[in-house]
């Protein structure tokens, strides 16, 4: 007994089974007629129900993951769009490359103009002082008669005095003396002025004990990260780093990121050891960042790299690189199939560098503009323009194929569709064939 719902797919199965079989009879009807001969109607009937039993079983073929049809399909909500992606796109030629041909090179100098050392240490909250009180004779305030002969020397050595949070030390006899923000002679004054009228003649040394307000902290890939005390002559980049152990990793593949006063610049390690003028010197409570981070760049398209089946992310192997120099890194371009004419580099660019090139930059609304660089090496001057053409870490290269590749295409899936019916009638033949010498 068939339920209503059986009913209905057996009678769906024979609507498919039906059409199938049309269309296998329409794909026959193109074929010779002595091979159409060989091939009967029960016969055909019988293909056809075997090619649509076997239909279902396409889900269990190898595959990398669901289909598309899949993925869309079984989504439970969706936001799909067809809208393209506003882009700006410049021709590399004689008016442009001057301003391309530049690295843009981020330099600590750039935003941090300001490079000498700080002209005076001064102390700071949480930095530990030594206090010594002098006075011209014995029996002052600090220092006991000569008849006590308790200690040789009129001076007395205070305990280690710590400022505080509101800045201040304290001295006996002269209260709390402000320090934070003092130089250490300045701050010998101040309690000299303070006990003038109690000790004799009194003289005041004050010395750094220990430091913590003029540190600098050294974190990320050096081999021992921690805080360190600048010392008060000034010390550069490249010092603190030794102190901090030295990079873990070559200064090719190491960015240093210096954080100051609110500022934040990321520079190559080995633009700093190249460019004495990057060296700057480390001013107190900076934070220096080491991260290793390799400059890349991906090329995709008509290249012999991707031909061959490498990686298509290529490293730089050095600090600035050319866009010629990207394609001999990639393999060039591939002789049988790319277009020369159409190189194409994407990366998101300033707005105030499209503004120079001449893009109007008003139909945009981020700073950070998509941006699609196109060279023709079709142009006899097209590689000297390449060779001008700075690369940046990230940027996508892709040279595209020629027009003619597409229908190389189209004629071998046909030809692999025609190949693959002409081994299917053989086979049917063959099986009727045999089935009629059999019977």
């Amino acid at each position: 007994m068939l339920y209503p719902g059986m009913r209905l797919k057996a009678l769906i199965d024979l609507q498919r089974a039906g059409s199938f079989i049309r269309a296998i009879a329409a794909a026959v009807s193109v074929w010779p007629v002595s091979r159409r001969a060989a091939l009967s109607r029960p016969a055909l009937s019988l293909l056809a129900l075997a090619l649509l039993a076997i239909m279902p079983a396409c889900s269990f073929l190898p595959g990398t993951g669901p289909t598309s049809d899949a993925v869309s399909d079984n989504a439970t909500a969706s936001v799909r769009s067809n809208t393209a992606l506003p882009y700006a796109l410049v021709d590399v030629s004689s008016e442009t490359i001057g301003f391309l041909s530049q690295p843009n090179l981020v330099t600590f100098q750039g935003v941090f103009p300001d490079k000498r050392p700080k002209p005076v240490q001064v102390a700071g909250i949480g930095d530990v002082l030594n206090v010594s009180i002098f006075e011209a004779a014995p029996g002052g305030l600090f220092t006991p008669p000569t008849a006590a002969g308790a200690r040789p020397g009129n001076f007395v050595d205070l305990p280690a005095q710590a400022v505080d949070q509101q800045g201040n030390i304290r001295v006996p006899y002269a209260g709390e003396i402000p320090a934070a923000g003092r130089t250490l002679p300045q701050i010998e004054q101040e309690i000299v002025f303070r006990l003038q009228k109690r000790a004799l003649e009194p003289q005041v040394v004050v010395s750094l004990n220990q430091q913590h307000s003029s540190v600098v902290s050294v974190l990320g890939d050096v081999n021992t990260p921690g805080v360190l005390a600048l010392n008060s002559v000034g010390e550069r980049l490249l010092a603190v780093i030794a102190r901090a152990g030295g990079p873990k990793h070559e200064a090719i593949e190491s960015y240093v990121t210096l954080q100051r006063d609110g500022k934040r610049v990321r520079v190559l390690l080995s633009r700093v050891v190249q460019d004495p003028r990057e060296n700057i010197f480390i001013r107190p409570n900076d934070v220096i960042y080491i991260t290793r981070e390799s400059p890349t760049f991906t090329a995709l398209g008509a290249l012999n790299q991707n031909v061959f089946g490498f990686n298509s992310e290529i490293s730089f192997d050095t600090e600035t690189l050319t866009l010629a120099q990207a394609i001999g890194k990639a393999g060039g371009l591939n002789d049988q199939q790319s277009d020369p004419a159409e190189v194409f580099l994407y990366r998101y660019e300033e707005r105030p560098l499209l503004q120079k090139l001449g893009v109007d930059t008003s139909r945009f609304i981020y700073d950070r503009i998509p941006t699609i660089y196109h060279v023709n090496l079709r142009d006899p001057s097209g590689m000297l323009l390449a060779s001008g053409f700075q690369m940046r870490s990230k940027d996508v290269m892709y040279v595209a194929n020629a027009k003619v590749v597409d229908y190389y295409k189209l004629l071998a899936l046909i030809n692999n569709t025609a190949t693959t019916a002409s081994s299917t009638a053989n086979a049917v033949t063959n099986v009727n064939t045999a089935s009629k010498t059999r019977w």
